[in-house]
């Protein structure tokens, strides 16, 4: 997993630096802000793909990758039951309480009247 992280941090800051290394298509960098210059730079045809836009495609896809693998590395190894029910007991447990039913007091039915 740690390869793996250090190849991830390395494909991300090669893509950082080649996407700064790319020039704009006529100054568009600004184009999604404003409305007149997105519509002129729409209709204008694309620039042929370069090496470096194409290092760029291909360190993006492989950060992809790279980003699916780490996170299926990290999930959860153990399988721990789907519901609280169904997990067994630990801890102390609770005396049982006994189904018979308890003998009445012994003594006198009647209220107790004081002799003298």
């Amino acid at each position: 997993m740690t390869v793996l992280l250090v190849i991830h941090i390395l494909i991300a800051i090669s893509m950082i630096g080649l996407i700064l290394l790319q020039k704009t298509e006529g100054n568009a960098s600004g184009a999604g802000f404003s409305g007149s210059a997105s519509v002129e730079s729409l209709m204008r045809p694309r620039a042929r793909a370069n090496p470096i836009g194409r290092a760029t495609a291909i360190l993006g896809i492989c950060f992809f990758a790279t980003s699916i693998g780490l996170a299926l590395l990290a999930r959860p190894q153990d399988h721990r039951p789907v519901s609280i029910m169904s997990e067994p007991v630990s801890g102390p447990t609770v005396p049982k309480i006994n189904d018979t039913p308890a003998a009445p007091p012994a003594g006198p039915a009647g209220p107790a009247v004081p002799t003298n």
